[in-house]
């Protein structure tokens, strides 16, 4: 089911990165490779070399990309499938932008060996007509959307408070997602106060052109603020029926993936028609200037520049400025965020490859799983039995693989349980404990029955 999931939102991703990017070896926006062109200068035959380069490279890529994913069939160990696919996304990202940053690096070295650089000086151009007041954000259209995702929130508390069959837990995930119709709200937002973008003499053309993107933008985040609406439905209606069964909450995450990656493939297309229609009116002077400040192409650094965030120059949507305090804060997380996914891919192979123990000594009932996970005074433990089925139930919190179910789940009409057991397993040792429940086994069945017979003793 993992599998299934990753196949059909993640491989999208594959295609969209590959699209968005090969789309940069045409000349558009007196760009190319996010270096300062005149049309004239495309046809060259070292510049037709260098974009002819970069399309086997990118083609390349995508084929290795696209059969990668493919070995995670060859196992049925979730945390080898884990690792697969986090690992793919995470050299997805990085690779992917190479060939772009080579043909970046080249093509610079072409203009500079042609001496077609006139001015080497970094500068900012700003708008000072109407600055500031070029806005397409409005307060109601987003405020509505978000303001019922969190009224579905509250009803999930109300329904925790007059029904067993809900619990904290289920809440706080209807919370989190209701908390991402904010924050899309708040992008839209900080995307909207973006200054007004330079791209002539004419103050007239300038905010007419900002206009246009901004009104592209505004109109996506405000579908995403809805869409997510509809998920956050989606995620609190399992929890107030037996009749709505949890795969809806499955399909429903599959699906909301895919609209949001149908929702991204227009942008391109309207952000190209905009630039077609104003692509009369841009002077080439007021890109070249910054083509020393987009180090490969894809990062932003101008300390001359007070702006934090700016339209980015590869593909669609926009950059950080490395050379402001909170591009360099993002750049920071972006870094460590990348970096950690090796080490949870670690960690969830030591988590399914490390068997469970039951222990019991001073009194002690210990359950340990790379850590002490549970250490059980066996004084308060009552209500002992073995069993050898398991209701269902649904995993609220913890680990939740074909050997290892550990942390907390839920059983509807009878409360929450606390697991530590391999399901693979006969037996499970069923008992109450400083108003818990639990379901627990050991190695294997020989460690069960032993602990069993000593809690009963």
């Amino acid at each position: 089911m993992f599998n299934i999931i990753l196949f059909i939102s993640t491989y999208p991703v594959l295609l969209i990165i590959y699209f968005v990017l090969k789309n940069n070896h045409k000349f558009h926006d007196h760009l190319l490779f996010s270096v300062s062109m005149k049309e004239e200068w495309v046809e060259q035959p070292a510049v037709q070399k260098i974009i002819s380069d970069f399309k086997k490279q990118m083609n390349i890529l995508l084929l290795i990309f696209f059969a990668i994913p493919l070995t995670s069939l060859l196992t049925s160990h979730f945390s080898i499938q884990f690792t697969i696919w986090m690992n793919w996304l995470m050299l997805l990202i990085l690779l992917f932008y190479v060939p772009y940053a080579i043909a970046n690096k080249k093509l610079k070295k072409w203009k500079k060996e042609n001496q077609l650089y006139e001015n080497q000086i970094l500068v900012s151009y700003v708008e000072m007509k109407n600055a500031g007041n070029v806005r397409k954000v409005r307060f109601l259209p987003f405020f509505l959307p978000t303001f019922l995702s969190f009224f579905v929130f509250i009803l999930s508390i109300v329904f925790s408070a007059i029904s067993e069959k809900t619990d904290f837990d289920s809440t706080i995930m209807v919370l989190i997602i209701a908390a991402i119709s904010l924050l899309y709200w708040i992008i839209a937002l900080w995307m909207d106060r973006r200054p007004v973008e330079v791209i002539c003499n004419d103050s007239d053309i300038n905010i007419n052109y900002t206009r246009s993107k901004k009104n592209v933008w505004k109109n996506f985040w405000l579908a995403c603020v809805w869409l997510n609406l509809v998920y956050t439905l989606i995620t609190f209606l399992p929890l107030i029926s037996d009749t709505i069964h949890l795969g809806i909450f499955l399909v429903g995450s599959i699906a909301y993936a895919l609209v949001l990656l149908i929702l991204i493939i227009p942008l391109g297309k309207k952000f190209k028609n905009i630039e077609k229609r104003y692509a009369s009116s841009f002077d080439p002077a007021f890109k070249t200037n910054e083509d020393e400040a987009w180090i490969f192409g894809l990062f932003y650094y101008n300390p001359k520049d007070k702006s934090s965030i700016v339209e980015t120059r590869a593909g669609i949507g926009t950059s950080v400025n490395m050379a402001t305090g909170l591009g360099k804060g993002l750049t920071i997380f972006s870094i460590i965020a990348m970096l950690s996914i090796p080490f949870i891919s670690i960690f969830m192979i030591m988590e399914e490859f490390t068997p469970i123990h039951l222990v019991i000594k001073d009194d002690t009932l210990y359950c340990e799983h790379i850590f002490e996970n549970y250490a059980i005074d066996t004084d308060t433990i009552s209500n002992v039995s073995l069993v050898d089925e398991l209701p269902s139930m649904v995993k609220s919190n913890g680990t939740a693989m074909d050997n290892l179910l550990k942390g907390k789940f839920h059983v509807r009409n009878q409360g929450n349980y606390e697991l530590f057991l391999n399901p693979q397993h006969k037996y499970y040792i069923n008992f109450s404990a400083d108003e818990k429940n639990y379901y627990v086994n050991g190695f294997d069945d020989k460690e069960t029955l032993e602990i069993y017979s000593e809690l009963t003793d």
